[in-house]
């Protein structure tokens, strides 16, 4: 899995636009977008992570009914079988299981 960097677009308008592209550490900052080829620059943003110390507004952000209503698919593994079973959205598959994925990394 690579880091995910943030982006800013620097331009005049007073709207500010963000996205984000996974790199590797060392890989050189971007300097223009990669679709408009207008000028970037990487910002430092804080990890977002849902930990049991997440605040609510993280929380609230993950949950089942915000995930849904956004077009997510969200898995739960079952800890018995190990299969992953899809509870929020209704794209993929029902169920994933570990042991019938093929792997083409080494």
């Amino acid at each position: 899995m690579l880091p995910l960097y943030q982006y800013q677009v620097i331009n005049d308008q007073d709207m500010e636009e963000l996205f984000e592209v996974e790199q590797k550490i060392d890989d050189a900052p971007l300097t223009a977008h990669p679709l408009t080829k207008e000028p970037v620059k990487r910002i430092l943003t804080a990890a977002s992570l849902s930990l049991t110390h997440s605040t609510q507004s993280e929380k609230k952000s993950l949950s089942s009914e915000n995930l849904h209503k956004n077009g997510f698919t969200q898995y739960e593994k079952d800890s018995a079988s190990g299969d992953y079973y899809r509870t929020v959205g209704n794209q993929g598959p029902e169920k994933i299981s570990p042991d019938e994925v093929e792997y083409s990394g080494k």
